[in-house]
């Protein structure tokens, strides 16, 4: 009777410590499986990719260096194209459809600066636009909105194979007459480089129809024009 209870007392050790075993690796398990939440008072960063479970890139923040490459239809455009630093956006498909970018600085003392927020049509280039410009005195900036055509520009990846300046500007002349690479500005409302404000619409073409401005000395008018740019009515005050 001894020996039935010393080992029945040892068969209950061991379930306890078995089962104590299977908590503590469950436990261990759930660990490293469940979604963890880090709390930090500074980072330093170069670049920080936000993607999808099954990693999708959807957005990323990175410095000049190290900016994301324009992904259209699973092609890289210009990958050695530089870039400003900001946010660059993707889409469900992989595809860059817009972003936050800014620069500035001053190359022999002439200060150059650009900001801009942009969102791009599918598959497609920037087709609205919040951007600041500036070059020595030269400053503009505005709310742009335009047509793009509805083939893809990942068509534009051909110009990953030109190896010269002259080279890249004749497939890109190729890309602009099949209709590829083509802005049609519709709509803009900011200050250009004179300082004048003003609203500008322009028809299907991109042509400049109407134009509301008021410049820096107060004159206001509003415009009217044809296809060929050419005022067929002023109204002042």
């Amino acid at each position: 009777m001894q020996t039935v209870r010393r080992d029945l007392r040892l068969l209950q050790l061991y379930a306890g410590l078995t089962t104590l075993a299977l908590l503590f690796v469950a436990a261990a398990a759930f660990r490293q499986t469940a979604p963890s939440r880090q709390t930090f008072g500074e980072i330093d960063v170069e670049r920080i990719n936000v993607v999808e479970k099954d990693g999708r890139v959807r957005l990323v923040i990175a410095n000049s260096g190290r900016q994301a490459v324009t992904v259209i239809d699973g092609r890289q455009i210009l990958p050695n194209r530089p870039r400003d630093a900001g946010f660059i956006f993707f889409n469900d498909e992989g595809d860059e459809d817009g972003g936050l970018t800014w620069s500035g600085r001053t190359e022999g003392g002439i200060p150059h600066a650009n900001a801009g927020l942009s969102f791009d049509q599918y598959k497609q280039d920037e087709t609205v636009t919040l951007r600041y410009s500036q070059t020595g005195a030269d400053r503009s900036a505005g709310l742009t909105v335009a047509d793009r055509p509805d083939a893809s520009i990942g068509a534009a990846a051909r110009l990953n194979d030109a190896a010269t300046d002259e080279a890249r500007a004749k497939v890109r002349q190729e890309l602009v007459d099949s209709g590829v690479l083509v802005s049609r500005p519709r709509m803009f409302a900011g200050k250009d480089t004179s300082g004048t404000a003003a609203v500008a619409l322009s028809d299907g073409n991109g042509k400049r129809r109407l134009l509301l401005s008021v410049d820096r000395a107060g004159a206001a008018k509003i415009e009217f024009l044809d296809a060929n740019g050419k005022v067929t009515r002023s109204i002042r005050p």
